[in-house]
């Protein structure tokens, strides 16, 4: 055999092996991206499923807490009209009404508005006691008790009773307990970092 057959013959081999070499990367590669485009559909498909159930989890987290607020700030306004009402009644024995000029003593305006407190205060008590973390319910008890405490100094007040007055003394702890509930509420609220 002559050189130049050998080299046809190596070249023939080459160019089988060259040809179906293309079309074997071809296919493998035809595969390749067969399997890589089923695999990412697979995984977009959970991705979009992931996605889709934290989109409802969210949107009821969302609606729990415009809920939640709502019920939080009745149970606020609450609280702070009481308070404001204990703030009348330690700093003033009486106020003048206008525009009749009737003389209103602050201990009597105090237990006539006790009760309507005390049955808004016990509406909200028990959906309250469910939503509130247990440190503000640790300054819920804390206020009731302290109200309580004020109750009864304006029940013992007497026109003659020596300054600072019980009932004086007492609405300190109220104002105490509003500061707390306050800045508790901020903070489970998140109300501080919203407003930046």
């Amino acid at each position: 055999m002559a050189t130049d057959d050998i080299l046809k013959i190596v070249g023939l081999v080459l160019a089988s092996f060259g040809g179906g070499a293309v079309i074997v990367v071809g296919l493998a590669s035809w595969l390749g991206n067969l399997w890589a485009g089923r695999i990412l559909q697979t995984e977009r498909a959970k991705l979009d499923t992931q996605l889709e159930a934290l989109r409802h989890e969210l949107g009821i987290t969302k609606s729990a807490y415009e809920h939640h607020l709502d019920l939080i700030l009745d149970y606020y306004a609450t609280f702070y009209m009481h308070y404001r009402l204990c703030q009348r009644t330690a700093h003033a024995d009486a106020h003048r009404e206008l525009p009749d000029g009737e003389i209103i003593h602050t201990k009597d305006e105090f237990i006539k508005a006790l009760g309507v407190f005390l049955k808004d205060w016990a509406a909200q008590e028990g959906r309250i006691r469910l939503l509130l973390p247990t440190k503000l319910l640790t300054v819920h008890e804390e206020a009731i008790a302290k109200f309580n405490e004020f109750k009864r100094a304006v029940h013992e007040f007497t026109p003659a009773e020596p300054i600072p007055r019980k009932k004086e003394e007492a609405f300190r702890g109220v104002e105490e307990v509003k500061s707390k509930l306050e800045a508790g509420l901020r903070e489970f609220l998140r109300t501080e970092s919203l407003l930046k």
